[in-house]
């Protein structure tokens, strides 16, 4: 079953407090297959989704904002996720390369904020230099404090301060 480790908001910065004023929202889940699901907040439209690369994870969601929120770079191919199919699967190597350094371009002539909530667990936890990489305004949100029950050790687990 899978389960959102992370949560991204895209949008804008508001001019005079930071924040964000979000426009979709992307949730990163994992455990049988990683995906990547994009939803407008402000229309009524399906999901989107996509499997994302292993190793490039971050780059798969700038990707996936510059394809289907601006609308400013095209694959080759469809790399929505209507067979179950990863982008490794997709595209080939040297096309997500190509696609990722037009991508982080592209970022740095937009005004757009991307906000990184990212949980105890997450993949994202090891990608986190990979966002910093990027020109855009970002915040990356990282556990500080947390209280769960582990069913492995029929304990509740708190952790942080």
């Amino acid at each position: 079953m899978a389960t959102t480790t992370a949560v991204i908001l895209v949008g804008h910065s508001h001019r005079n407090n930071s924040g964000i004023n979000p426009s979709h929202i992307i949730q990163f889940t994992e455990n049988d297959r990683s995906a990547l699901i994009l939803q407008s907040l402000q229309e009524n439209s399906d999901p989107i989704v996509i499997i994302p690369t292993f190793d490039n994870t971050v780059d798969d969601i700038y990707l996936m904002i510059a394809v289907f929120i601006l609308k400013e770079i095209y694959p080759s191919q469809n790399i929505q996720d209507v067979e179950k199919k990863s982008l490794n699967e997709i595209l080939d190597k040297n096309e997500r390369a190509f696609l990722y350094a037009r991508t982080k371009l592209l970022f740095e002539d937009i005004n757009m904020k991307v906000v990184f909530n990212i949980l105890d667990g997450s993949h994202l936890l090891g990608q986190t230099s990979l966002i910093k990489a990027y020109p855009n305004d970002f915040e990356v949100l990282l556990p500080a404090l947390k209280k769960e029950f582990d069913v492995w050790s029929n304990k509740i687990i708190t952790k942080g301060f």
